[in-house]
């Protein structure tokens, strides 16, 4: 089978190096001709250029970026104790000239949302300080490695420095110390890792053909449709006379968009246009739309917008402990090791516990109380702590609804008593754990009973 790519190339030995312009002529000619019948791929080496084309990408990449920068930073010691003076906090509270906390992060997360590696200058200053931390466009960034990758233990081992390209003629060397180094693994490169883009590189061309051809439907219409003779006879069709066409025409012209053609002549319409929905161009956006959503591991109900509330607000709880928090999680220990932290015995660490729909809904708590008290599993006390409300010490007790044979055996377990056959405690026990009240309960049940030790011989 020919090489397409390369026909004319074959066909007259020129090389296409020398003739790019001529030859991309050329097979857009052919193209035009005989169709173009070979799959047209997007070059993933450019991801930044991607996010900025295709709203889709953007969208989803951007969604999971706010959500990890909705963490709240805290600084705390080895046992979780939060630490409130240390030079991290000031860091926290102004990272740089621009930016807040919440934006840094924001930014790292894009940048490993498109390249899988992302960088932020932090130069360290005198006594370990660092005062500044700015993330830097992964595209503008060269790793420059030792080379040596089995037996290296530290980061050293591994990195030499990295370069900052302001351009293509302008860089900056950056030392190891100064730079923060993020990357996501892929399984296989310890640096560099691979992007995720690239194996999104089949639905993203999808995205873009879809637009394209939509874009193509909504601009080379031509004409809406055509008007045609209606009448006939036994011989066919009979054409319009050139008056009735003169007067249609001339209507049609005249007319603005609500008023309506009146003619006398016997017409038909027949409609140039071709209904868009018939390509499914709408579905196979949203099919790949879902493999981009996968691709991050979000859950695809926090962007389908029929979705229903709950199945939103499930989505999102779902997206941050399975996905975002980890991740998070998993950024904040980079951070801590590479700027020296974990040397203090200190830990930055990401709290979600703000976030709404991670909180305990009070409706939820309060059935949950309910059914522990019904159970006999906790007292009134313990389930108004469960709501957040404070003991009430003067409360009266309250026993447990007991259905007729309960009710029965208690009897019989308080007649065995009396009758001095079964001690108190034995009672107590056996009421706690057959009827599922409180200790206290069955205390003041079975106390009431005096127990009466005569024998039938005394």
């Amino acid at each position: 089978m020919i090489d397409m790519a390369n026909f004319w190339s074959s066909m007259f030995g020129w090389s296409s190096g020398k003739t790019d312009k001529f030859m991309e002529y050329l097979s857009k000619q052919r193209s035009e001709i005989w169709g173009n019948k070979e799959p047209q791929w997007i070059d993933t080496n450019k991801p930044y250029d991607l996010y900025l084309e295709i709203p889709e990408l953007r969208a989803v990449i951007n969604r999971r970026a706010t959500m990890m920068s909705s963490g709240v930073p805290k600084l705390v010691d080895s046992d979780g104790n939060e630490v409130e003076n240390h030079w991290m906090l000031d860091l926290i509270k102004k990272p740089n000239a621009t930016q807040s906390w919440g934006d840094v992060i924001y930014s790292l997360s894009v940048n490993d949302g498109l390249f899988n590696n992302s960088f932020a200058y932090c130069p360290e200053r005198s006594f370990g300080v660092r005062n500044m931390i700015v993330p830097l466009p992964t595209n503008k960034i060269k790793v420059k490695g030792t080379g040596k990758l089995l037996k290296q233990m530290d980061i050293e081992g591994l990195i030499e420095s990295f370069e900052f390209w302001y351009n293509n003629e302008e860089k900056e060397d950056i030392e190891l110390k100064d730079m923060i180094y993020l990357n996501t693994p892929d399984g296989v490169n310890l640096i560099n890792t691979a992007s995720r883009i690239d194996t999104l590189k089949y639905p993203l061309s999808n995205i873009k053909a879809s637009y394209k051809k939509r874009n193509v439907l909504l601009e080379n219409l031509s004409a809406l449709g055509i008007l045609s003779a209606g009448k006939s006879d036994m011989g066919g069709a009979l054409p319009m006379t050139p008056e009735e066409k003169e007067e249609i025409q001339r209507d049609w012209a005249k007319r603005s968009k609500d008023k309506i053609v009146l003619t006398e002549a016997d017409v038909k319409w027949t409609p140039m246009s071709y209904p868009t929905k018939d390509l499914l161009l709408f579905e196979e956006l949203t099919e790949s739309k879902l493999a981009i959503i996968e691709a991050y591991e979000l859950n695809p109900n926090i962007f389908v917008q029929s979705s229903k509330y709950e199945n939103v607000k499930q989505g999102l709880k779902m997206t941050y402990q399975d996905t975002i928090i980890p991740e998070t999680n998993e950024m904040y220990d980079t951070i801590t090791h590479q700027i020296g932290l974990d040397a203090e015995g200190l830990r930055l660490v990401p709290d979600f516990s703000h976030l709404p729909v991670l909180q305990t809904d009070k409706r939820e708590q309060s059935e949950i109380a309910i059914n522990l008290v019904d159970s006999g599993v906790a007292d009134t006390n313990e389930a108004r702590s469960i709501v957040g409300l404070p003991p009430k010490e003067d409360q009266e007790k309250t026993i447990q609804t007991l259905n007729g044979a309960q009710v029965t055996s208690m009897v019989t377990v308080i007649e065995r008593v009396a009758q001095g056959l079964i001690p108190k405690e034995s009672a107590i026990a056996i009421i706690r754990v057959s009827f599922g009240l409180s200790e206290d309960q069955a205390k003041e049940i079975v106390d009431g009973v005096t127990p009466n030790t005569m024998t039938e011989n005394d």
